[in-house]
């Protein structure tokens, strides 16, 4: 992984000790390999879709604004991680709660929400 992405990560893991956990878990799981990148951002998705309910209104606005710049990120590899990683599986945490995919749409901002709709609607 970058120094990029580490950055990036880092963000989530000094605002939620949840993330933080999560992430060191796998890190420890896949040690001594690096962790797949895709599988991180996914773990981090389902953390924050698993919290997202006890967030501050202002904890929301950090993460989600971080979750777009993200996937608006000119760095193709993060940009990926986030959408294919992340978002998909806010998406994908809330496929049987309507009411935690009425949030989750409610936090996304324009790309980020324009790439959960899609990957909610795929398919169908």
């Amino acid at each position: 992984m970058d120094v990029y992405i580490n950055d990036y990560i880092n963000f989530f893991t000094l605002r939620s000790e949840e993330i933080k956990k999560t992430v060191g878990r796998a890190i420890e799981y896949w040690a001594p390999e690096p962790v797949p990148t895709i599988l991180l951002f996914s773990q981090i998705g389902k953390n924050i879709a698993g919290q997202l309910f006890l967030l501050s209104e202002t904890e929301k606005l950090f993460l989600f604004q971080h979750i777009e710049s993200g996937i608006c990120s000119e760095n193709e590899q993060l940009a990926t991680a986030v959408a294919t990683g992340l978002i998909e599986s806010l998406v994908t945490a809330s496929d049987e709660n309507e009411e935690l995919w009425k949030k989750i749409v409610g936090c996304l901002q324009p790309v980020s929400k324009k790439h959960a709709l899609a990957w909610k609607n795929f398919g169908q």
